[in-house]
Parts: C-alpha cells; structure tokens; sequence
C-alpha cells in the first residue's frame, strides 16, 4: 500500500522553475509518447503534427507545433484565411505562417507560458497536455479544410 507523504504533497502545490527535466518528468506522468531531438527538445508526435516543448531563454516555455503537411505559395491565400480566422474566433494557439525559399509555405502552431513564477506540477500537466491538445485541433481544422494535397508545383 502506498504511504501518503505530506511534504512530497506540499511540494506538487508550490510553484517551482521549470526545466526540460520536469517537462520530461511531465510528459513521463501524462503516459505520452515523445523523443528528445538532438538540440534536448522534447518532441511529442501526433497523428497531424509533431509538438516540441521549446525553452526561450529563462523568460517562457512554448509548446510549439508545424504541420506535417507542406504547401507552396499558390495556397498562400488559402492557408492565410485559415490561420487569421483561427487567431480571431479562438483563444489558443497562435497560428502562424512561414515561407521558405523555393515557396514551400507551413502552418505553424505556438503555444506560450511565461516561467517568472514557475508552475506547479498540476499546471505544467495542464499546460503540457493543454498546448498539445490545441496544436493539433488546430493541424486537424487544417486537414479538414484542405483534405487534397497542397504541393502544386513543389517536387515530391
């Protein structure tokens, strides 16, 4: 039978720094599948996207996410539309758009918690699982939209 220990309790209710340990101590705890990628990002795959937990500096944590799907630049309108109707009618993620050399165009999905205060062990699962949970019904908004392939011109 499992004791109960009170200080270990206390603790999980306390905000403290977050780090890539307690990100990967997190994802361990959620029972997610993820990887660490050669810079020591933690990248969790989805059926639509994989989601990287991304320090910037000490100041914020970011669950960010890129759709597994490319375009180029003759659905820029298109994927445009998309990303400013998603960023006006909901709360989360911040979707974004870049183009790249050669017009190949991919959705971005960001998700950002400041660390000043730290988090407990219940908000950084919430922040986690929630970032995740709004990177990938955004890549699935994007699937639903655009079922056909986008590469136009772009080689295989």
């Amino acid at each position: 039978m499992p004791s109960f220990d009170a200080s270990s309790a206390a603790a999980a209710t306390v905000p403290r720094p977050v780090d890539v340990d307690r990100i990967h101590e997190c994802v361990k705890r959620l029972g997610l599948r993820y990887f660490i990628d050669d810079e020591g990002d933690i990248g969790i795959p989805w059926r639509y996207v994989t989601v990287h937990a991304i320090f910037q500096d000490t100041r914020a944590v970011q669950m960010r996410g890129i759709w597994h799907r490319i375009a180029d630049t003759e659905h820029l309108a298109q994927l445009r539309a998309l990303v400013e109707d998603w960023n006006t009618t909901r709360i989360g993620p911040k979707a974004y758009l870049t183009v790249a050399d050669g017009g190949v165009v991919r959705l971005h999905g960001e998700y950002t918690y400041p660390l000043e205060a730290g988090m407990t062990d219940r908000q950084l699962e919430d922040f986690v699982f929630g970032g995740c949970r709004l990177i990938v019904a955004l890549m699935h908004e994007a699937e639903e939209q655009f079922p056909d392939e986008l590469r136009g011109s772009l080689e295989p």
